[in-house]
């Protein structure tokens, strides 16, 4: 009688598992469209966040984890005389980026990148801002992706690390991963989105 309840158990932890790496972790098929319709709800992270980056008009903005692009959609509106650029290693997340970018991607003020973190196809000192939402917890190797992103801003650029409010996620970990990966003048900030760690090249 316990094995078998041990075995359902077991069962029921996997296929939660399943669920939770194809709607949010590695997003592809129709959970991870789902998981993606689940993840554009959320405007008031990445609106939050952009404020706390000071966006400005003419700033080459990168986004790490994009998803779905609403936060690509929104970098997009301040910076209107800049570029505003997404790499996700998900398929399903950039096929749902560009379905909701169209315009601006023909219009190129968005660029979308299938990658990851670790090996990001741009050239050194390319960004002014970079942000990264619900993501960072995921990199195989948080410090060494950091360290990438601080290698693609330019002098003085600015970082921005984030999780919703529904997060578990420590903030002091990540600020302090940030001041390992070579940043300086990281701070931390507290509001009803969530948390954020801001850093600068």
């Amino acid at each position: 009688m316990i094995e078998k309840q041990v075995k359902q158990i077991v069962e029921k932890i996997a296929v939660n598992d399943y669920i939770m790496e194809n709607m949010f972790c590695a997003p592809k098929g129709a959970l991870g469209w789902l998981g993606g319709q689940l993840m554009s709800q959320d405007h008031w992270l990445p609106a939050w966040v952009l404020d706390l980056l000071e966006v400005h008009p003419s700033d080459s903005v990168l986004e790490v984890g994009s998803g779905p692009g609403v936060g690509m959609q929104l970098a997009a509106e301040r910076a209107y005389q800049g570029t505003v650029v997404g790499i996700d290693p998900s398929e399903t997340m950039l096929e749902m980026a560009h379905r909701r970018n169209r315009p601006l991607i023909e219009a190129a003020r968005i660029e979308l990148h299938l990658g990851s973190v670790e090996e990001p196809p741009f050239a050194d000192a390319t960004f002014d801002k970079a942000m990264t939402m619900n993501s960072l917890h995921l990199w195989p190797n948080q410090v060494a992706g950091l360290r990438e992103i601080k290698r693609i801003l330019r002098p003085g650029g600015r970082i921005a690390v984030a999780f919703t409010r529904f997060s578990y996620t420590s903030a002091d970990k990540f600020r302090r991963q940030l001041l390992d990966a070579g940043f300086t003048d990281v701070s931390l900030h507290t509001g009803e989105p969530g948390t954020c760690a801001l850093g600068r090249a």
